[in-house]
């Protein structure tokens, strides 16, 4: 009997598992390790997008906002920055990706490393489900990570 309600169990078991589709592997995220100091390396993202013509809508630097409120934490600084030329062609496919925009850099110190993490936008157009301009989007990555290298030398100009 028991063998019978196993074998009659394992279907619903098997059914009631999670999909995993392909949105859930993909690496929403883009991590690099600066071999400046934070300060440093603050300055020459925002040196590098603003000379490649990316705009630096805004620069939040959460350390100074927890000081502000007598908190502390680690220097951690997320820029804003984007270029409509380009993102407009995202949004104008799916206007709800415009919550998503502009891009976001964060530069954080963690353990005496500095780090960046860039939020990809191919992952995040990819939930947006757009097909259209999706080689827009994986554009758009390539050039990030490549100003993000050149920014922290670790790409010749």
């Amino acid at each position: 009997m028991k063998l019978i309600f196993t074998f009659l169990l394992f279907p619903l078991l098997t059914a009631a598992q999670p999909i995993i589709n392909c949105k859930e592997v993909i690496k929403p995220y883009e991590d690099f390790q600066s071999p400046l100091a934070f300060e440093e390396t603050v300055a020459a993202l925002q040196k590098t997008l603003n000379s490649k013509g990316i705009t630096i809508f805004a620069t939040i630097e959460h350390h100074k906002a927890a000081e502000a409120v007598g908190e502390s934490m680690s220097p951690a600084t997320v820029l804003i920055v984007g270029n409509p030329k380009v993102g407009t062609a995202l949004m104008q496919e799916n206007p709800l990706l415009a919550i998503e925009l502009p891009l976001k850099i964060l530069i954080y110190e963690k353990e005496k490393a500095v780090n960046i993490r860039y939020e990809k936008i191919s992952a995040t157009a990819e939930k947006y489900n757009i097909k259209q301009n999706f080689g827009t989007a994986e554009k758009i990555d390539a050039a990030m990570q490549q100003l993000i290298k050149l920014s922290i030398g670790k790409l010749k100009n």
